[in-house]
Parts: structure tokens; sequence; C-alpha cells
């Protein structure tokens, strides 16, 4: 007897290639078996869908502002997306090289040309190096002190903004992937430049403070010059009208006056673009899982575990669409 395995209707419509609509439609038809749990739907398959061979999508996780949740969020959505089947591959572009830490690497142990260091130095992209949390697997090209030196080193260079692109480009690699993430160093320099124009859009996680209003609005300028900038060279279609994909509120307490009003106002700014349900602030189970090297949701309990499922789901609506 074959057991069925349940498959998120999102996950399922990327599978066999197929609008989420369509597949709703087909469900109320009686076309479609699913299954609803809770607010989801999920499809009983007997056997693996194969995946439709497709160029993998890079999004940057990107602002200046320190102690965002930026790293936290590349390494909880990496491994989110990982455990759903997606093949991933997560670039470490901070000097500072916590996420490599995060996944369990001593930075002092890598190698230089582990690192971009190996791009900007016009060698190509590094061979990504095998993760495994919790029994799921993705890539990573990690990090390391040295790669402080690119933030000098990346503006001398012939279109030295572009080298990551180019290198993930003339690699391969994007065959290989179904989606890449760069975590940016915190910082509007060089390197946070080449890993904001490597990819498809920004992802940026917006802590729910005054500090975090103000971080934003330099964000939203400096993302407006790296998308006139990728039109300048044809990266991008003319009609595209923003560079963020999905705004992430983080850090936020409900229990707090000053919390609730901050993110009220990020959610009225729709504009800006797509907002992704905020994530709660819950310092114990974020510092357990650092020094565990493992994602939040292995140390969390169910409610964070919700908050990365559902911002996943809405991080894969949105990359399901063609970017405009």
């Amino acid at each position: 007897m074959r057991q069925e395995k349940l498959i998120p209707l999102i996950e399922y419509a990327r599978l066999t290639d197929t609008p989420e609509s369509t597949l709703r439609l087909q469900i109320r038809a009686g076309r479609l078996k699913a299954i609803r749990l809770g607010r989801y739907w999920y499809v009983p398959v007997e056997n693996e869908i194969p995946t439709p061979n497709r160029h993998a999508k890079v999004y940057t996780l990107f602002t200046h502002a320190g102690g965002a949740g930026k790293t936290s969020l590349a390494r909880d959505l990496g491994f989110e997306l990982a455990s759903l089947g997606h093949r991933v591959l997560l670039i470490d572009a901070d000097p500072q090289a916590n996420l490599t830490a995060w996944l369990g690497l001593d930075p002092g142990e890598i190698e230089d040309k582990a690192t971009l260091l190996f791009v900007v130095e016009g060698k190509g992209l590094p061979e990504p190096q095998a993760a495994v949390l919790e029994r799921v697997a993705l890539d990573l090209v990690p990090a390391n002190m040295n790669l402080a030196l690119a933030e000098v080193t990346v503006p001398t260079k012939t279109l030295g903004m572009m080298l990551l692109r180019t290198a993930l480009h003339e690699s391969g690699v994007l065959e290989q992937y179904d989606f890449v993430l760069v975590d940016s160093p915190p910082s509007l320099g060089s390197i946070a430049a080449m890993a904001a124009l490597a990819g498809d859009g920004l992802i940026v996680p917006v802590e729910t403070s005054a500090k975090g209003i103000q971080a934003l609005r330099a964000v939203v300028e400096v993302s407006r010059d790296y998308l006139k900038t990728l039109k300048a060279l044809r990266f991008v279609p003319q009609t595209r009208s923003q560079f963020i994909v999905l705004l992430v509120p983080t850090k936020y307490d409900p229990r707090t006056l000053q919390d609730r009003k901050v993110k009220q106002l990020l959610e009225k700014a729709e504009s800006l673009g797509p907002w992704a349900k905020a994530l709660s602030c819950r310092p114990g189970p974020y510092k357990e899982a650092i020094d565990r090297a493992l994602p939040v949701q292995a140390v969390g309990d169910g409610r964070l575990r919700e908050e990365i499922r559902a911002l996943s789901e809405t991080f894969l609506h949105l990359t399901q669409e063609d970017l405009a």
C-alpha cells in the first residue's frame, strides 16, 4: 500500500506549473483532491512530481540597519524552502560571516578562495559547500573576515558592482537551484551593492521601531537607484516599477503600544511593496538557534514555526509570478 504525501497547495502549483487560482477552482469543482488543515490546503500525492526545469531566482536580504534580523531571516527562510523540497543556495556576502557561523561552519577555517573574494578576483563563483540542518540539505557559499577586503577592491573593477551577478550567470549554478538567497552586509557600501545588484529583487527586514522606519526610508531610496542601474544595463525590463520584492516586519512585540503603532504605520505603506506578516520578538528561541547552529523552527514553539511557514507561503506566492 502506497503512502500518500501531503504537499502544500502553493508548492503543488509550483511543481505542476499550474496557477494556484486554477487549482483552487479545481478543488471547488471536485476535480482535484485536496485536504484543508487550518487555513491551508494540501494535495495528497503518491508519487514524486517532477520539478519543471527552471532558472533559479536570486533574492538579496538587504538593509543597512544592523540587528533587524536579516541574517536569521536568510537562514530560516532558506531552511523552510529547502524543507519543502526546493533546491536552495545561501550566499554569505557579509564579512561578519554570521550566516556561515549560524549554519555550523567556523569562519576562521574558511579559506578566501571559498568566499566571494574569489568572485571579486575574477575567478568565478566558488564551489558551494553542503550544509545539513535537521536532515534538510541546502548549500552555502560561506564568508570570512577577509571578505571585508572586497569593500575597497570592488570599486576598482570595471563594472565591479556586477561581479556577483556575472559570476552567478556564468557559473551555471542558476540551473542547479530553485532559489539563491544572498545575505548582504548591514551597510550601503560596495559589497552590499554588489549583493543587491546580483539578484531579481530585495527582501527587506524592517524592525517595528522608530529605527526601523528610518532605515526603511534609506533602503527605499537606494533600491530605486539599484533598479535604475539594472534598467540602464538592460538586465531588467524597463517597465519594472520597484526592486523591493518583500518587506518583512521583524522583532514585533504586540504587547507594546509603540510596536503596534509602528506595525500599523508600516502596513499602510503599501506602495513600497508587498508586506509579509510580522515576525515576533522572541529573543530566547533566536539566541538558542544561534548557539545550536539551527534554524529557529527547530528550537522555537508552534507560533514561531507558523510565522516562518506563513512567510514562506507569502514568498512563494509572490515569486510564482513574473517580476514586472
